[in-house]
């Protein structure tokens, strides 16, 4: 996540996604535009640099190819800096989609109202004219593929999940109270809102995920390689974005009297589900239990609560060395107590025994959480209070099994008890 300051305020920008920077003088000439702003729109640096705004590209290649369609690279003007720093602007990309974003402008020194703008934040992306019109498996409304093409994408990318040992997250996105804004304000308001969310949920991800309208008010995003905590981010985001973009609806937003809202609901292949059909309804619960706690909220499905053992816990491999000690394992994870615990982001290959079992387990985990802390209140040699959250992503053959039936023995026997195992 990095930060950009305007006005003497710093504000976060989104760390999802290719952001940029260009710059403009007072008559609308683009002067300046960096690499991220070519990833982020898809026009070379060519074909918009030394041109009006309005006349990006066009401009002959050298190639006999001729020129290019020529668009606004941005709608309307950038306006002058205010207190609070940032303005929504539309951006034109190369292929004719339209790009919401939140951006911030700075005036720079010398003559000529030269301006410095940088993109801090994708709000929405349209879809690429004319794609949805030829295709029997893309929602008309949206643009975006449908419940077919999601479900059969989806156990396309579990068995890639299986043969690379790499996890993926589903979140389902649900409109808070849509029939009421369709009984208020027609169905075209509602309709033109669920093309807005569709512009969100397209922004929200990256070239290998998928966006899907599975239902009326119901939308699908298949996240590839993210884990629960990634999928959290990205949902809310997604639900912050949706607040942000109520102004872009403009009279569903206003004539609402209230937001726009989202419920989103996730879960993560393999630690909450063993095939896609698990993983939907593992989703579908996470979603219904968003919307039981309010709407408006992201949640994750929690499986069971951990349960507290300590066991030593190995580096899988040929000579197996320790890590440190378990304090609680649960079906998706485990917490290992150690004095060098690993960067978050890091996969390992793990090995433990559990009580009562006589082979070690045997899983491929990513540190969630890396934790080192001094108990300042010990006042004689204070022990390093460090450790690892670690996401389970692939198991061995039987010891997916071997975990759940553990984790089910210990629970039966000790409902409501909190004392370690060993």
């Amino acid at each position: 996540m990095g930060e950009y300051t305007a006005s003497g305020e710093t504000y976060a920008m989104d760390a999802r996604g290719p952001k940029g920077s260009f710059i403009v003088d007072g008559r609308g000439v683009v002067l300046a535009f960096d690499l991220r702003m070519e990833d982020l729109t898809g026009w070379p640096a060519f074909e918009v640099v030394g041109r009006h705004k309005d006349h990006a590209g066009g401009r002959e290649t050298g190639d006999g190819a001729g020129g290019s369609i020529v668009r606004s690279l941005y709608e309307g003007s950038i306006p002058a800096p205010t207190p609070d720093g940032a303005f929504d602007l539309r951006l034109r990309c190369r292929d004719g989609r339209l790009l919401d974003v939140e951006a911030f402008v700075k005036p720079l020194r010398g003559a000529g109202g030269r301006m410095s703008v940088h993109v801090a934040r994708v709000l929405a992306l349209s879809e690429v004219p004319g794609l949805a019109a030829g295709s029997e498996r893309r929602d008309r409304l949206t643009g975006l593929e449908d419940q077919s093409a999601f479900l059969a994408h989806l156990e396309a990318e579990i068995a890639e999940a299986d043969a690379h040992a790499r996890p993926l997250a589903i979140i389902l996105a649900d409109v808070d109270h849509l029939r009421r804004i369709n009984d208020r304000l027609g169905r075209s308001a509602g309709d033109e809102l669920l093309r807005k969310l569709a512009g969100i949920l397209r922004a929200a991800v990256g070239g290998e995920d998928m966006v899907a309208r599975l239902s009326d008010d119901d939308f699908g995003i298949l996240l590839v390689g993210a884990g629960r905590g990634e999928a959290r981010q990205v949902a809310a985001r997604i639900r912050s974005n949706m607040e942000q973009v109520r102004l872009l609806c403009g009279r569903v937003g206003q004539e609402a009297g209230r937001l726009v809202t989202l419920s989103l609901g996730a879960a993560t292949y393999p630690s909450d589900a063993e095939s896609a059909s698990d993983l939907l309804e593992r989703t579908r619960e996470a979603l219904s239990e968003a919307r039981a706690l309010g709407r408006n909220r992201v949640w994750c499905y929690a499986r069971r609560a951990r349960v507290p053992v300590k066991t030593p816990v190995y580096f899988d491999g040929t000579e197996p060395s320790i890590v440190g000690f378990s304090t609680d394992l649960s079906p998706s994870g485990i917490f290992v107590k150690t004095p060098a615990p690993l960067e978050a982001g890091m996969r390992c290959a793990l090995a433990f025994p559990l009580p009562g079992t006589e082979e070690n387990v045997h899983v491929i985990g990513r540190v969630v959480r890396s934790i080192t802390h001094i108990d300042p209140s010990s006042h004689t040699d204070p022990e390093p209070s460090t450790g690892m959250g670690i996401e389970f992503e692939k198991f061995g053959p039987e010891d997916r099994l071997t975990i759940e039936t553990f984790l089910h023995n210990v629970m039966s026997r000790n409902a409501g008890s909190t004392k370690t195992l060993d």
